[in-house]
């Protein structure tokens, strides 16, 4: 009988990573939608209820915010980041064109239509950012409760805003060329994010390259010459709102960066969905403007099924991957074998298992 015998341990690094990282873009995810919301009122508070109705220049102030911020932030070795160079710029030019040019579209038309007609129009943008992965991305297509689940929230966000639809050409055509403005640069940021582009870089770079094209608009549209006529301008209480609600747009601009990066471009879509309507429930109770009738009720009621059935065709998903093992040999030989030491020391090896073997360790 041989006296050899090894001990073979199997631990399954895969699911550990993969629990980590969906624990991480979770987090990711709900962070997101907190930022988003918070943005969204407090912006509302900045631009309805101190009039400040200049929301071009608010961007230009975000971008140069976030950008000293992340100097300064170098300065004192909180972080590290490459200097900006237009090399580097030109390098990330393609999602921050598409960012720039969705901020300018999507002012435009909420400008020329209410805000809840603006709503509908925005929450179709999961629909437009599943279509063009297929093209950016090259991704087969998803799951069909993933099809399903964008298909349902689409639609529930357009029935929500039924009541309230109103006509107009050129709000239509921002509306919807902001949407897959926005589809785009979120699919670009994942592209580049796959490409190891840390989150603190993406937006360095997607700051530095919309703020001279927002600068432009502003410029264009006349409101960084009608800022000068703003009546409340060196009042503390907007002074504080305003430098609020630019810090929250920097952490927003963080966050959806960071949820693309650590989940996808159509997760963060979709909970911009759900974030819209979260909105549309507290705005039932607050700023109002949200009409009480029997589609507002079903488009929230689809919305929120077409999102939770998202999140557990996504969890599905996740689940059903084969999983990977780390397999440890620890060979226990003979004490005159020259390879005794060796062998104790241990031999990694990476080994593919389909799905259904056994997860558990084993002695053989």
């Amino acid at each position: 009988m041989s006296k050899d015998k090894q001990v073979i341990v199997e631990i399954d690094l895969n699911e550990i990573r993969s629990t980590n990282t969906a624990v991480k873009g979770t987090v990711a995810a709900v962070f997101y939608g907190v930022c988003s919301v918070s943005s969204a009122f407090v912006t509302k508070i900045v631009m309805d209820t101190l009039e400040f109705d200049f929301p071009v220049s608010i961007m230009v102030a975000q971008m140069i915010f976030t950008i000293a911020t992340l100097e300064i932030l170098c300065f004192f070795q909180f972080i590290n980041l490459p200097a900006y160079t237009l090399k580097r710029g030109m390098s990330f030019a393609a999602p921050a064109f598409f960012y720039g040019t969705n901020s300018v579209l999507a002012l435009t038309a909420l400008s020329h239509m209410n805000i809840a007609m603006y709503g509908v129009l925005k929450r179709c943008v999961p629909l437009s950012t599943m279509l063009l992965s297929l093209v950016i991305l090259k991704t087969g297509l998803p799951s069909k409760v993933t099809m399903y689940s964008v298909v349902v929230l689409t639609v529930g966000c357009v029935i929500a805003g039924f009541g309230d639809l109103g006509f107009n050409l050129t709000a239509y055509i921002c509306g919807i060329g902001s949407n897959f403005m926005q589809a785009l640069y979120l699919l670009l940021v994942q592209k580049y994010s796959e490409q190891h582009l840390s989150v603190t870089e993406t937006l360095q770079l997607n700051s530095f390259n919309t703020l001279p094209l927002l600068l432009l608009a502003a410029l264009v549209n006349g409101e960084l010459v009608a800022i000068l006529e703003y009546p409340h301008l060196t009042e503390p209480f907007f002074i504080f709102m305003f430098l609020l609600s630019i810090s929250v747009g920097m952490l927003l601009n963080y966050s959806l960066f960071l949820c693309t990066s650590l989940t996808s471009a159509l997760t963060t879509s979709v909970v911009g969905g759900l974030k819209a309507l979260a909105q549309t429930l507290i705005g039932l109770f607050t700023f109002g403007g949200v009409s009480h009738n029997l589609a507002t009720y079903i488009g929230i009621s689809m919305n929120l099924i077409g999102g939770t059935a998202y999140i557990w065709a996504r969890y599905a998903e996740s689940k059903s991957r084969p999983s990977l093992k780390q397999v440890i040999s620890l060979s226990h030989l003979n004490s005159k074998d020259s390879t005794h030491s060796e062998c104790m020391n241990g031999t990694l090896h990476d080994t593919i298992l389909s799905p259904k073997a056994n997860p558990n360790s084993h002695i053989s």
